[in-house]
């Protein structure tokens, strides 16, 4: 009411005056919010417009040759990879472009025994190295962990590309100011446009070159060639697979039993790789020792694999009592040829806090060492720090029974094969039969592998061997399955008597 008497007390041309007053302020309001709602508007465009540039940026497009990188898909190191495309586009006519890829070699070693900050130093050391070798008419740089990449683009020919794959070796072999390790790599060379017309190309076929090159023996560079695919690139692809493999933690231990038939006590496990591949499933050694023996990974396996049981062991006697059981590894020539490797497997039984007699470790091609002074001095140390060694090698013409007196070995195994020739008694079986009787003269323990009936088992009690192995006992089985024979035998004195003399088996 006093509203309205008070507008009814207003003159027209005021009333006029506070309408126009209230329309301009309307209209500030709205022309303020519609101006902040343009200006969000324009921004979220130009944001849009960036993403859209930034993206194409992303993108090196497509040449008639049909190279085409996409950076979306390159990881910060492979930015060289990114460089190589770019040079390849601008390569003059009649020029060619040949890049080295550059493999370290055995460079598990070098990342277990430093901490990662060593590591990526040396690393960075490395790459820096590589530029300055090659100077402004060189892309070079550091690939993915192990692996470098340099690209030389110009006028060459052979013996430049010879010098410069030398050279390369020689700037990897130098002496390094944060590692007192000497690195060797394993070099791949292919040429542009013959081997490829694209980074990736390229790199994909020197992979094949550096597979033959660790095949060869490491610290040298092959070339690439059309023939190696057909010859090769089964092994190569298969080497990559294994490779990756090793990083992502697929392999793991299997286990089986050495049963005393006598008592029918177990005595001790023989550890045995295996590898869980993604796709196959669970694979025996035979599907890849041979490639990982001829590129050499198959030392990476030495600290690996006894961590691995030392660990195992170090779980089952807090779970069960096992202290009289042990566990044998085996190790090649390759592996015993790792400088100090009888003391990192020492160091190793240290931190967990278990004796080096617990474990054995069986020489595989023994009498093939004796080119070796390292491998013979690993042995040595095993001997001196207190660890079991078993030699399952007779010799290619039985050396084994002069050798006898003086084998720095406790244990003495005859092979599946042994234990076949012996079934046949034929010629072979009497050199063998020499062999179990030297060996039981030097108090050797001799252990039986392959045993896979009952026939076998009578034979080789009758000629003295009270410790055996095979599947007649029990196929590898995996941790969760050899558990409950460790704590249970399933053998006792009466399971073999039938089969038996225990008189031969004093």
């Amino acid at each position: 009411m006093i509203k309205f008497r008070f507008l009814a007390g207003i003159g027209a041309d005021a009333f006029e005056l506070v309408t126009a007053i209230l329309i301009i302020v309307v209209t500030i309001v709205a022309l303020f919010f519609l101006y902040r709602n343009l200006s969000h508007e324009i921004s979220e465009h130009r944001k849009h417009k960036h993403a859209i540039r930034d993206k194409d940026d992303e993108f090196e497009g497509t040449d008639d040759d049909g190279i085409f990188t996409n950076k979306l898909t390159v990881s910060k190191d492979d930015k060289v990879m990114v460089a190589i495309n770019k040079s390849i586009k601008n390569t003059k006519e009649g020029d060619l472009g040949v890049m080295y890829l550059i493999n370290l070699d055995d460079f598990r070693y070098v990342n277990e025994k430093y901490p990662q900050k060593t590591v990526d130093k040396l690393l960075k050391e490395l790459e820096k190295k590589l530029n300055k070798l090659g100077g402004k008419d060189v892309i070079a740089g550091h690939l993915d962990e192990d692996v470098f990449i340099y690209y030389y683009q110009g006028s060459v020919d052979a013996d430049r590309m010879n010098e410069i794959g030398n050279e390369l070796l020689d700037l990897i072999r130098e002496p390094h100011k944060i590692v007192e390790e000497t690195i060797t790599a394993s070099i791949g060379l292919v040429v542009f446009p013959y081997d490829g017309i694209s980074a990736e190309q390229l790199h994909k076929n020197a992979e094949i070159a550096v597979y033959v090159s660790k095949k060869g023996g490491k610290n040298r560079f092959s070339m690439y060639s059309e023939d190696l695919v057909e010859t090769e690139q089964f092994n190569a692809n298969y080497y990559q697979e294994i490779k990756k493999s090793i990083s992502n933690d697929e392999f793991l231990l299997y286990y089986q039993t050495i049963v005393d038939v006598k008592t029918g006590r177990i005595i001790g496990l023989e550890s045995l790789l295996r590898w869980n591949h993604p796709t196959m499933g669970i694979l025996s050694p035979g599907r890849f020792l041979n490639v990982m023996e001829l590129t050499g990974d198959i030392t990476w396996f030495g600290t690996w694999g006894f961590e691995k049981i030392v660990s195992q062991y170090k779980n089952w006697n807090s779970k069960m009592r096992i202290r009289d059981l042990y566990i044998s590894t085996n190790l090649s020539q390759k592996q015993l040829e790792v400088e100090g490797l009888a003391q990192q497997f020492h160091n190793i039984t240290k931190k967990y806090g278990l004796t080096a007699e617990t474990f054995c470790l069986e020489i595989i091609d023994f009498f093939a060492l004796q080119r070796s002074p390292v491998a013979l001095s690993n042995l040595a140390a095993f001997r001196k720090f207190g660890f079991r060694v078993a030699i399952d090698d007779v010799g290619e013409n039985y050396q084994v029974l002069d050798w006898m007196p003086n084998l720095s070995a406790g244990i003495f195994k005859l092979t599946r094969t042994n234990v076949l020739m012996l079934m046949d008694d034929n010629e072979e079986a009497n050199s063998l039969i020499k062999v179990i009787r030297k060996a039981k003269e030097q108090s050797k323990i001799v252990i039986a592998e392959g045993i896979e009936d009952e026939n076998m088992i009578s034979r080789m009690a009758n000629l003295g061997i009270r410790f055996m192995q095979g599947y007649y006992f029990n196929h590898p089985k995996s941790v969760g399955e050899i558990e409950p024979l460790i704590a249970n035998s399933p053998w006792d004195m009466t399971s073999f008597g039938h089969l038996i003399n225990q008189e031969e088996l004093r």
